[in-house]
């Protein structure tokens, strides 16, 4: 199997004001769109065969209210309508997903005043003509979103309330009005995910909840078509364990797993400062059955197989050894990861889980002031630098939550102020291609269950004119579009001698890249 980029057509667009195309005798597919740095707010929403939405925020306001531009590609990269929406001016953009041929625009404003009357909305929009419906509504003060989904006549949306209690409301698109749906106010929780189950025609909320230094666990609750609360299930983690994050995927009509990371407590008990932690000791599932106790596994981190990456590391080998040495307290000794997790992805009746490990990476500083009688006192302290990525786990697991193999991707070169997810999993046969973009170069590595096929390369993304020759690539990502074909787009400053009144640029870029 071999990675290339797809070379179709090319698209130049200029937004300011206007549009231009060129050919190539050999051209590629690939949209620049000049700006003046990588601040600008460029956002991607990939919409299959019928194309892709790029959207973003303007600095125009008119009375209440700043406006946002969509623009729409089909899948050749041309462009099929444009359209200028206006949003509150006080709301910040949160989050899209993509429905039917409708996408769904979350605005909210964290910071409500008194004299405004809505601290959220919704901008429904037409993939197909930019058509489009705007909903407002009200949510209490100091929430924050977590997840939002679609459900019916239904926008759903988990959140955390006041750093303490979470909660669910729902916006009725028909009637406009929103709700609550649920609101948990015992004790201490945080929102862990939102899942739709076709299946079952029901939407599931999962929390986190704190009750005491010595009860804790995750309550899933199930709601039907009218928000009405139709299942409850708590999931109480093993002595010595607590669940940190949580994904759910239906099964069948009565089962379920639950997917997600815990941690170790090292002691009887924890307190509340010290519960909602991220760092994870390793992976579990919990199969659920209607009316049955949740069957919970667990798979330390020290356990796994294939990470060739982090497997070399000091801290890995040092809580490995002690581990071997104590056989009977075996599962209290791990390694600790930040991790963000993917959606569960299901192919016939296997499940993978994915999870991308990062740590915080700061540098010091030593400066030197003098005190009253005019001696050199040297002050040290630390600068954040930003996330560093360093892995990509992949798990495979079977209906009942058994582990049958475990693999992954190496991560050498993300260092960034902005968490999300990177990699991308494309699924060929019995091959998996894990790749993502980075600093102007596409990294894959070619996977078959637990073998790998082919180690990590680099493939550069390719630029508009032959001489270009790429300075600086920022804020890149890639995410997947559809069949074997994926977008890559990011910033780039671009220098070319060779291009009169162009010999340097700085573009956001869009490339069509094909794994073949």
């Amino acid at each position: 199997m071999k990675i290339s980029i797809k070379h179709i057509a090319v698209l130049y667009l200029v937004l300011l004001p206007s549009l231009f195309i060129f050919g190539q005798s050999d051209p590629l597919l690939r949209i620049e769109i000049e700006t003046k740095s990588d601040d600008a707010t460029y956002k991607i929403e990939p919409c299959g065969e019928q194309g892709l939405i790029l959207f973003y925020e303007t600095t125009i306001k008119e009375d209440n209210y700043k406006f946002w531009v969509f623009v729409a590609y089909n899948k050749f990269m041309q462009e099929t309508w444009k359209k200028d929406v206006p949003v509150y001016k006080n709301m910040s953009y949160r989050k899209n997903v993509l429905r039917g041929k409708y996408m769904y625009l979350l605005f909210h404003d964290a910071d409500k005043k008194k004299s405004e009357v809505y601290n959220y909305q919704i901008l429904k929009i037409n993939i197909s003509n930019g058509g489009y419906e705007m909903f407002s509504g009200e949510i209490p003060d100091n929430s924050r979103f977590v997840d939002f989904d679609v459900f019916g006549d239904y926008i759903i949306a988990g959140m955390n309330v006041d750093e303490k209690q979470t909660g669910i409301y729902s916006l009725n698109i028909n009637s406009k009005e929103t709700k609550t749906v649920l609101e948990i106010e015992n004790g201490r929780s945080r929102f862990a995910s939102l899942y739709i189950d076709t299946l079952n025609n029901s939407f599931i909320g999962i929390f986190n909840v704190y009750i005491s230094r010595t009860e804790y666990y995750f309550l899933v609750k199930e709601f039907d078509e009218q928000n009405n609360n139709i299942n409850t299930i708590k999931i109480i983690p093993d002595e010595g364990k607590k669940f940190n994050t949580g994904k759910i995927i239906t099964v069948s009509e009565n089962e379920r797993l639950l997917f997600g990371t815990y941690d170790i407590v090292r002691s009887k008990s924890i307190d509340n400062k010290n519960y909602f932690t991220k760092e994870s000791s390793g992976f579990y599932t919990a199969k659920i059955t209607e009316n049955l106790p949740a069957e919970i596994k667990y798979f330390n981190f020290l356990e796994l197989e294939n990470m060739t990456g982090f497997l070399k590391s000091r801290e890995y080998r040092s809580a490995k050894k002690k581990a071997d040495k104590n056989e009977k307290e075996k599962d209290k000794y791990s390694v600790d990861f930040d991790l963000l997790l993917h959606d569960i992805i299901q192919k016939d009746s296997l499940y993978y889980f994915i999870a991308e490990a990062f740590y915080r990476e700061y540098h010091t500083v030593t400066s030197t002031y003098y005190d009253f009688y005019g001696h050199a006192v040297p002050v040290s302290y630390s600068v954040f630098d930003g996330y560093k990525y360093f892995n990509a786990f992949i798990f495979c697991f079977d209906e009942d939550g058994n582990k049958l193999w475990d693999n992954g991707m190496e991560i050498f070169n993300i260092l960034t102020f902005n968490l999300k997810n990177r990699v991308n999993t494309y699924f060929e046969n019995n091959e998996i291609i894990m790749s993502y973009n980075y600093d102007g170069k596409i990294s894959a590595k070619i996977i078959n269950g637990p073998e790998v096929i082919e180690g990590v390369e680099y493939f550069p993304i390719e630029s508009t004119y032959v001489n270009d020759k790429v300075m600086t690539d920022t804020k890149s990502n890639m995410v997947y579009w559809y069949d074997n074909y994926f977008i890559a787009y990011g910033f780039q400053t671009i220098k070319n001698n060779s291009l009169i009144n162009k010999s340097k640029r700085t573009v956001f870029y869009i490339n069509k890249v094909a794994f073949q």
